[in-house]
């Protein structure tokens, strides 16, 4: 069922959710030093959702037959908070082609294959989340918009 391909992909998401989350809870923090309580929380959500998820690929992997991994992938700390949201964004839409390319690798186990597509599908509503809050910095102005975010 399994192959070493497969692990090596699994240990690999999980690498990457949890450096991501981390990136995530340290934005959090910073934004919410800067009095905008109401986008760390969203932020903070986000890098408890993320700590899941890798959780999840490595129960799997377990599950499975592999061994995980203690180990992050790194990400940057970015202090401000549109250049945050921004790279998030473009982070974003890149995973979801990469989660994509990766459904063909399982498509012996639909186990896996399913847990993939619902990460597809959170990544897809973060995305948008930021997408809209983007567009609404360019029609309301940064500050405006930091200010809804207090």
């Amino acid at each position: 069922m399994s192959n070493n391909k497969q692990f090596d992909i699994l240990k690999a998401m999980a690498k990457t959710w949890f450096g991501n989350s981390q990136q995530h809870s340290i934005h959090a923090e910073i934004i919410r030093q800067k009095g905008f309580a109401k986008l760390a929380d969203k932020i903070q959500a986000e890098a408890e959702d993320e700590w899941q998820e890798a959780q999840r690929v490595n129960a799997r992997l377990i599950e499975i037959g592999g061994t995980p991994v203690v180990a992050m992938d790194d990400f940057p700390v970015i202090t401000d908070i549109r250049e945050q949201l921004e790279y998030d964004y473009s982070e974003g839409i890149k995973g979801m082609v990469e989660l994509n390319a990766l459904l063909a690798e399982f498509a012996d186990d639909y186990i896996t294959r399913r847990m993939i597509e619902e990460f597809i599908v959170d990544e897809q509503e973060h995305t948008n989340w930021l997408a809209e809050h983007l567009g609404l910095i360019e029609q309301i102005g940064y500050q405006n918009y930091l200010m809804k975010q207090m």
